[in-house]
């Protein structure tokens, strides 16, 4: 009898509740990237995919095929925002008198009845408290040393290879691309003309810049609503960036930085294309293909009708084949919304609105 209870015993602890330990490990292993939001990914060399898992505060590194690699959970910094401040009682309506008020009276002789009253001497509103929450990050890419840098509320903030916050910058406007050059990271802003900067991998700090400095300025007092300016690196780290709604590249040395930067053109047909028609949408995300000297962009339809471009249902990708000079549309059955996220060997993954990955074939 003792044998069996003590055999119910042993049976009870191994088929019992998992340890909290084994639970998060086996809700990890159930995560897919249906559950990432935010439409952004950082890709890796190898090809997997680094999401922001909202719910666990984690980074999720994912392969097609592989399914989930690893999770690392994050500090995030925290961000003060005031409180909804009470409503201000409702204005008299005679208006507050002002010395120029008072003056004209004694000029002109308006009667004391109809003269401005001065204003009642309320005491000021107190400022409404600040509340504290997380800084939802926007953009985040993982350099060589394994250190995160993540664009989080108007800073670049970096984590050490633990998730923990190693130092956060203050930038100068909104941050519309990241990449990992050579010795560097490379930072484009949301701004009406190109302004990038190169920053140390070790301290953060700007070791050269291209562009109008004077118009972040503009940018960060109201921001653009769409990007308008993209950037992508070369597989020797050269940086490549797009203005507007040109389809050539103002070429930056990773070294040299803004001296001596150079252009290169596209032909589509061996003909040169025109402008594209950036509207509301604004320009698409360019990312380069890893191993090749290919450059992929994605448009909309009515972006492109005057640049040599079939017709199609769906988003439209421009492959920009860097050392023949040569451009070619790939239409896609995707419709707007979806966001270029990553290359493979013969598919580009996309984000889609809600959630979820989505895939069209290249070459």
């Amino acid at each position: 009898m003792r044998l069996r209870l003590l055999t119910l015993f042993a049976t009870l602890a191994l088929c019992g509740p998992l340890p909290l330990d084994a639970q998060a490990r086996a809700s990890a292993q159930s995560w897919d990237p249906a559950r990432a939001t935010g439409g952004w990914a950082f890709q890796e060399v190898d090809g997997s995919l680094v999401f922001f898992d909202p719910p666990t505060r984690s980074l999720r590194s994912w392969m097609k095929g592989n399914g989930l690699l690893s999770t690392l959970q994050v500090t995030l910094p925290e961000v003060r925002k005031a409180a909804a401040a009470p409503k201000p009682a409702p204005a008299e309506s005679s208006r507050a008198a002002t010395d120029y008020d008072a003056a004209g009276a004694l000029l002109y002789g308006i009667p004391q009845r109809q003269r401005p009253h001065a204003a009642s001497t309320k005491p000021a509103p107190q400022p409404a408290p600040e509340t504290a929450c997380e800084a939802v990050p926007e953009r985040w890419v993982i350099d060589s040393y394994s250190r995160t840098w993540m664009a989080c509320d108007g800073r670049l903030v970096i984590l050490n290879k633990d998730g923990q916050i190693e130092n956060a910058l203050a930038v100068p406007a909104a941050i519309e691309d990241m990449a990992v050059g050579r010795e560097g990271i490379l930072v484009l802003y949301r701004t009406l003309k190109p302004y990038l900067e190169k920053r140390d991998l070790r301290t953060g700090a700007v070791l050269w810049s291209y562009g109008d400095r004077s118009q972040v300025r503009d940018a960060a007092a109201q921001p653009l609503l769409v990007p308008l300016n993209r950037m992508a690196l070369g597989t020797d780290g050269t940086v490549y960036l797009a203005e507007g709604a040109s389809l050539a590249f103002t070429v930056l040395d990773p070294a040299r930085g803004p001296k001596e930067p150079g252009q290169t053109f596209f032909t589509c047909h061996e003909a040169l294309p025109g402008r594209a028609l950036l509207g509301s949408v604004g320009r698409g995300p360019m990312l380069s293909w890893a191993g090749k000297d290919v450059i992929f962009s994605v448009f909309t339809p009515s972006q492109i009708k005057s640049c040599g471009a079939p017709e199609s249902k769906g988003l439209v990708l421009a492959r920009f084949d860097l050392l023949n000079g040569a451009l070619e549309w790939i239409p896609t059955e995707l419709p707007e919304g979806h966001r270029l996220v990553g290359l493979l060997d013969h598919e580009a993954v996309f984000l889609a609105p809600g959630g979820g990955l989505a895939y069209a074939p290249i070459r």
